[in-house]
């Protein structure tokens, strides 16, 4: 095997790896305030995948090779652009809910004034893409 592939699986499995480990956090409401770590995963996988190309990576290390470009490009970008920061005057623990209403899964419309009276756990997220 070239070693232009190998350096294409491997950019692919960096690649994968960080992403898999991106979305579980993601989903665990856990992604690290510094996420510096994350983005030079990205795109070291990214610049693995330059490295399979230049050293000519036959066709299974190219096809890999691109998609760790692509990933290893795409999700700091997109990490970059998605800064979050919390207003001032943001909901914090113990404060009152705000009166609103919205469609609920079924459809039906949800008013909040229905919790009024009972410990309510509302949780907004943003997974940071």
């Amino acid at each position: 095997m070239k070693l232009g592939t190998k350096l294409g699986l491997l950019a692919l499995g960096v690649a994968l790896g960080c992403t898999v480990l991106w979305f579980y956090l993601a989903r665990q409401v856990d992604i690290p305030e510094n996420r510096t770590a994350f983005v030079v995963g990205f795109l070291g996988a990214a610049a693995l995948g330059i490295a399979a190309l230049v050293k000519g990576a036959g066709w299974m290390g190219r096809i890999a090779a691109v998609v760790a470009i692509f990933i290893g490009l795409l999700l700091p970008f997109t990490v970059g652009v998605s800064q979050q920061e919390v207003p001032s005057n943001a909901i914090q623990v113990g404060d009152m809910i705000p009166n609103f209403s919205a469609p609920d899964d079924h459809g039906e419309l949800f008013d909040s004034k229905r919790l009024r009276g009972h410990p309510v756990l509302i949780k907004f997220f943003r997974a940071h893409w």
